[in-house]
């Protein structure tokens, strides 16, 4: 697609083009790099940009809100059969709100938050058997590890910083 715009008595040419993109998606133990390509950019305040999967152009691989020319809003991420992968929030200044990130049985694998771009409150690694607390990107506050549903570790941390004596096992 062309778009001429004119400017005090010359034009140019722009061209806007799909760009290639790669979305990792976890499959039975491993992780595919699918491709995916999503058509040309729009020119409007507000718009959902849409990625297709190239192996399968019918299925949607990622779709993101824009609002004035960036990401802001819900970002979807879909495993090659439609069943959700990520799901994200974006403010105007980037990520900002609930991360959520879903196996392949639909299972909640990942789930925190964002603010300005950052990690920030409680985040849960289901897989690692991790919650802990983040500030402004940093580990801060009290980390438990888990094997089997039973706490197993405790650390505590200040401003990404593992607090000296802090580090205990539990049943070991």
């Amino acid at each position: 697609m062309k778009i001429l715009f004119a400017a005090v008595g010359s034009s140019m040419a722009i061209s806007l083009t799909a760009q290639p993109d790669t979305l990792y998606v976890p499959n039975g133990g491993t992780i595919e790099a699918q491709a995916v390509s999503y058509e040309p950019l729009q020119v409007a305040e507000q718009f959902r940009r849409i990625g297709h999967f190239t192996s399968d152009p019918t299925k949607v691989a990622v779709q993101l809100d824009y609002k004035q020319g960036r990401p802001c809003g819900v970002y979807r991420a879909y495993f090659p059969d439609g069943r959700p992968l990520i799901f994200a929030v974006y403010g105007m200044n980037g990520l900002h709100g609930d991360w959520s990130e879903y196996d392949e049985q639909g299972r909640i694998t990942v789930k925190g938050q964002y603010r300005n771009g950052l990690r920030d409150g409680v985040w849960a690694f289901r897989g690692e058997g991790i919650v802990g607390h983040y500030k402004k990107g940093l580990k801060h506050g009290k980390w438990k590890y888990y094997e089997n549903g039973r706490v197993v570790g405790m650390e505590k941390y200040r401003n990404g910083e593992l607090k000296k004596g802090s580090s205990i096992r539990i049943g070991q």
